[in-house]
């Protein structure tokens, strides 16, 4: 008899071999359960016996649950019930053949023993083949045998094979001794009625016999049948009777063969058993060098698929996978040491529905291995062998634990430390257990495992790091902010075809941050930059995205806005949350803000065109001290020259385009012209004369502050030397901003020009304002000691229009102080400008400083300058700002009218 075994699948998702495997409803480790005691479960083999053991792998089951105690009885009895019957029928008191060639009913019983014992296993693909000769005996017996000596004998042969071998409880044993009974009885109940004859040389003999094996064979397929249905599975009754008749058909052959040569000629029958025994050793010789090549080729397979590259989980699942389908195995597991870990995690897989189905990998928490796998495993770093054949107490502990019928652990070696095991359970088919065969090649599967998952980590951490390079390539590394390249493409996808849905960008740069930075080092702008960024994005909270794209400016992207209205609120919330007050190091100190905004699709319909005009409105609310600033064209066509002018203006101070022109400063007291202050003007070659006021923030903002400042004072010594030449002598006064005071190197530039020009420090005086002093007083303090020590005079410009410096005044070294013009041009109408200029006055005086004051416009604020003792007057009723050449002949002229009149100041 052959058959075939599937491995399938419950639908409550736990394990249940096919008939003649473990019990139905064992759990896994994963059910949290102790595994059932395989005792009480009625499989297969406990139901059916041998015959039907083969029959079952035809018939396409679906695995069948436990079967109750009491349908056990049940079925028994019924089947004792039809050998009952069948008995009158199949008992016939007729002897052996007439030749006296007979056997005992010993004989027979031991025959049945010997067809239950010898059974031929066959595994091809997923499928596991079984040979059973058990209707060799039936009909031998049906040809040289008694009926009755031919049911003790069967029933004897079997129980001593289901008891010595298979060791089967009391119930099982009844069971199965049922159905052999019944076989038996039906059997011989149809070999009587069909006129069958002990002759085995008989031409009708063959037919009959066949009938005979085929009727036991039907009895033992119905048997299969309910226990099937009994324990709710399904049964094709196709494959059952077709199963049934080709296996009683095979059998029946070979037996009446024997029949044949015992009767015509018994010692023929040596030379067939030693046939039978060469084909059979060379059947299994073969079906062992099969296993072990199709061993190699699904090994070689498990290499290619598992080589490429794969991440983690991937390979995991695949390994899994694999090693169950190489070794034919139920369930695969891994479990995985983390480092700095001692409990693994477990990750498993088990057979589908389908033969080629399996339940995606699980990993729904922790589970301990059994110590000894660790033991053996681990420790030892073998592979660990446990048949279900296997008697040691340690070992049936360790199946019990893993709720398996047999198994096999092999280490994961990486890097030449255990990293983890991997195990298979629960050999399919039922018909055979795991042998040393399947443990060597276990072990190679285990080694290229290790390999395999090595390299998934190794890809996983590779795809971490790439995914690491790509954040640092789209965020900023200070604020963890996006950058500009993912805010370009985050707002390039936020663009709205619909021209009715808005999208605002508000590009925002920090007041003051350079003074910070220089001030108070760059970790401490560090950090507030961090503070700002936290704050800004607290602020928009989901509303968009906030990025840095360089230095202290930061942009935000508004997408789905309701108006333009919605996007100016924002700002405005953006601006309030900067300007509160922030705690940089040991300071609190309050940051101001310019926010530009630009909204689409009224301000641009693409993203070049909305940052740029974002930035407009920026420089717009910068410039005018605005905080906020909605995008206007007409400010956009400034801009547009700002931008322009910013590209030109180092050609600009390179070729001489830049020229300098001279202010004159002169006493109250005597009309005398003293200083003169150099103010730039530049002359575009297609622009024209461009004013002060328009590019000389351009070259704050681009840092070409300093070379302007260091032309301007350049061209200022070069014409005191003229001046000296001349015999007039004119002190030169220059600007100096807070952006060059703050230059460690401006000293040493000052002293070179001075030498290249054999001017002496006293022609020189720099205008300081109060905010640049005031900005960093101490260091501010230190540099202005260090040029006044060198004999370079200070002014304070713009007085009483900046911070308080009173406290400070007396420490810095200057000799002048300039009085603001919107005071001095007040004065004459104005009380209180009055007052301001007269307390000035006093102050300097009281402080041994001289006073200028600055736009002087007529006659009457000259007489009350003078009436107050101011020292020296600057402004438009003296002169306008003049080139030096002009500057010359006006003061030559001046020199020989005050040389007629000594009286008058006058209009030059």
């Amino acid at each position: 008899m052959t058959a075939t075994e599937h491995d399938r699948r419950a639908g409550s998702g736990q394990r249940i071999t096919a008939l003649g495997t473990a019990g139905s409803g064992v759990p896994t480790p994963h059910d949290g359960a102790a595994p059932a005691d395989r005792s009480d479960v009625t499989s297969a083999e406990s139901g059916i016996g041998s015959r039907a053991r083969a029959l079952l792998p035809w018939l396409g089951v679906v695995r069948p649950r436990p079967l109750p105690a009491h349908r056990t009885i049940a079925l028994s009895a019924i089947l004792i019930l039809i050998g009952t019957v069948l008995t009158p029928y199949a008992l016939d008191p007729g002897s052996a053949s007439s030749t006296g060639l007979a056997m005992t009913w010993w004989q027979l019983a031991v025959v049945s023993g010997l067809a239950g014992v010898f059974v031929f296993h066959v595994e091809i693909n997923s499928e596991a083949h079984t040979f059973s000769l058990s209707e060799v005996p039936l009909v031998l017996g049906l040809f040289f045998c008694q009926p009755r000596d031919i049911v003790l004998a069967r029933l004897l042969g079997e129980a001593l094979v289901l008891v010595l071998v298979e060791r089967q409880t009391s119930a099982k044993l009844v069971f199965n001794l049922a159905v052999f009974f019944a076989e038996t009885t039906g059997a011989l109940a149809v070999f009587r009625l069909l006129g069958g004859r002990h002759d085995a040389l008989a031409a009708e003999a063959g037919l009959v016999a066949l009938g005979a094996a085929a009727t036991a064979a039907l009895l033992g397929a119905l048997s299969v049948w309910t226990v099937i249905r009994v324990h709710g599975g399904r049964v094709d009754a196709r494959q059952l009777v077709t199963a049934s008749a080709v296996t009683a058909t095979g059998n029946t052959s070979l037996a009446l063969v024997a029949a044949v040569l015992l009767r015509a000629d018994p010692p023929a029958l040596a030379p067939l058993a030693v046939i039978a025994g060469v084909v059979v050793a060379g059947y299994r010789g073969y079906t062992r060098m099969a296993k072990r090549y199709a061993g190699l080729e699904m090994l070689y397979q498990f290499v290619q698929i598992t080589s490429g590259p794969q991440r983690p989980d991937e390979t995991l699942q695949r390994v899994q996978d694999e090693a169950r389908r190489l070794l034919r195995a139920d369930r695969a597991l891994i479990a995985l040491y983390h480092p700095g870990e001692d409990t693994p995690w477990l990750f498993q897989t088990t057979t589908g529905q389908d033969d080629d189905a399996a339940v995606s990998t699980s990993r729904d928490g922790r589970h301990t291995l059994p110590e000894q796998v660790c033991q053996e495993v681990l420790g030892a770093g073998q592979t660990l062998l446990i048949p279900r054949t296997a008697e040691n107490a340690g070992h049936r502990a360790v199946l019990q634990q893993l709720g398996a019928q047999d198994c096999i652990a092999a280490p994961l070696v990486s890097g030449g430390r255990a990293s983890g095991v991997i195990v298979i359970c629960d050999r399919l088919g039922g018909v055979s257990t795991f042998d040393a065969e399947d443990a060597r090649l276990f072990a190679t599967l285990a080694s290229q495992a290790a390999i395999a998952l090595e390299n998934g980590r190794l890809i996983d951490r590779l795809q971490e790091q790439v995914q690491a390079r790509e954040h640092e390539a789209k965020h900023d590394a200070l604020t963890g902010l996006p950058n500009r390249s993912l805010f370009a493409d985050r707002l390039a996808s936020a663009m709205p075809p619909d021209p009715l849905c808005f999208v605002g960008v508000l590009l925002m740069d920090l007041d003051g941050f350079k003074e910070v930075n220089d001030t108070l080092g760059h970790h401490i702008g560090d950090d507030l930059l961090c503070q700002v960024g936290q704050r800004v994005s607290a602020c928009v909270a989901g509303r968009g995205t906030v990025a840095r794209l360089g230095g202290d400016e930061f942009a935000i992207l508004l997408p789905n806005l309701d108006d333009e209205d919605a996007a100016v609120r924002i700002a405005h919330e953006i601006n309030d949350a900067v300007r509160a007050p922030v705690t940089l190091a040991t300071l609190t100190m309050e940051i101001g803000a310019s926010v530009g905004v630009a909204v689409s699709p009224q301000h641009g319909d693409d993203p070049s065109t909305l940052l740029q005009r974002a930035d407009v409105a920026m420089y717009t609310a910068k410039r005018g001290q605005l905080g906020v600033s909605v995008y206007d064209p007409t400010a956009d066509q400034n801009s547009q020259l700002q931008l322009q002018l910013a590209g030109e203006l180092r050609t600009a101070i390179a070729s001489r385009q830049i020229e300098v022109w001279y202010q004159p400063i002169a006493r109250c007291s005597d009309g005398q012209v003293v200083a003169a202050e150099a103010l730039v003007r530049w002359d575009h070659p297609d622009l024209g004369r461009i004013g002060p006021d328009q590019f000389v923030p351009i070259a704050e903002r681009s840092g070409l502050i300093h070379e302007l400042t260091v032309y301007v004072t350049d061209h200022a010594l070069a014409q005191a030397r003229v001046w000296r030449d001349l015999g007039m002598d004119l002190t030169v006064n220059v600007n100096l901003p807070p952006q060059v005071l703050r230059d460690l190197d401006w000293p040493a530039k000052v002293t070179a020009l001075l030498r290249k020009h054999s001017a002496a420090p006293n022609w020189l005086t720099f205008e300081v304002t109060e905010s640049g002093i005031m900005s960093d007083p101490e260091n501010m303090i230190r540099m202005l000691d260090d040029m006044a020590a060198a004999g370079i005079s200070f002014a304070i410009d713009d007085f009483g229009t900046g911070y308080s410096s009173l406290a400070y005044l007396q420490q810095l070294p200057v000799s002048k102080v300039k009085i603001d013009r919107s005071f001095v041009m007040g004065m004459v109408g104005d009380p209180a400008n009055a007052s301001i200029v007269r307390s000035v006055v006093d102050l300097a005086r009281s402080l041994g400083l001289d006073v200028v004051a600055e736009g002087v416009e007529d006659q009457r604020t000259l007489d009350l300058l003078t009436s107050i003792d101011c020292g020296f007057v600057q402004g438009y009723y003296l002169s306008r700002p003049i080139p030096a050449i002009e500057l010359t002949e006006w003061m030559t002229l001046r020199t020989s009218r005050q040389a007629a009149s000594r009286h008058t100041v006058g209009v030059g």
